[in-house]
């Protein structure tokens, strides 16, 4: 396990044409998400996260702006 996993703020910002975001670690904590990294982008995306970690992964990317009606699955 990788202890300086992040997503720097803004990392996605504005990216409307994303469709899909795999995330395989899972070492990411609320506070190596930087502000806004998902923010303004494509309600229609999917983010596949490890299993184990889908409800604490749902609340991280949710408080990093990703939009409510974006898809996370494991």
């Amino acid at each position: 396990l990788i202890s300086n996993i992040k997503i720097g703020a803004k990392a996605f910002y504005g990216c409307m044409n994303l469709k899909k975001i795999t995330i395989k670690t899972s070492g990411l904590k609320t506070t190596k998400v930087g502000a806004k990294a998902f923010k303004g982008i494509s309600s229609k995306v999917k983010v596949y996260v490890p299993a184990k970690k889908l409800t604490l992964y749902k609340k991280i990317l949710k408080k990093a702006g990703l939009s409510a009606k974006a898809t996370i699955k494991k």
